[in-house]
């Protein structure tokens, strides 16, 4: 009982899509703000890439599900390919997409390796 003392038990997964969830809806958040200004086009570019990183993650981990939420909020926000949305419905989008992506951030788990567990 004491050799178990001061031991964190062994996690089996990683939620790797949590970083990149939190700091797109930073970005989003930001984005608010910036709406119809010519700085929103950064907010672009950082949404979609965070938000691409999310996919993959999502993919990693056969959470196929959450892309129905992660490859809308990828085309929404393509700096390449803008979609043009009225000021209401894109506004809503920037409140709503941030919750949506915390969410699937913290429920996307990839399995650990042994080379992570070996790092804890």
């Amino acid at each position: 009982m004491a050799a178990s003392r001061g031991h964190y038990p062994e996690k089996s997964f990683t939620r790797p899509a949590l970083a990149p969830a939190i700091l797109a809806a930073m970005a989003l958040m930001a984005g608010a703000a910036l709406l119809g200004s010519e700085w929103f086009i950064v907010v672009r570019f950082a949404v979609a890439i965070l938000v691409a990183v999310m996919g993959v993650f999502a993919v990693q981990a056969r959470a196929y599900a959450w892309l129905v939420v992660i490859v809308p909020v990828v085309v929404a926000w393509n700096p390449v390919f803008p979609l043009t949305m009225g000021g209401a419905g894109w506004a809503a989008a920037h409140l709503i997409a941030p919750i949506a992506l915390v969410i699937a951030g913290f429920l996307i788990k990839v399995p650990a390796t042994s080379s992570d567990r070996s790092r804890r």
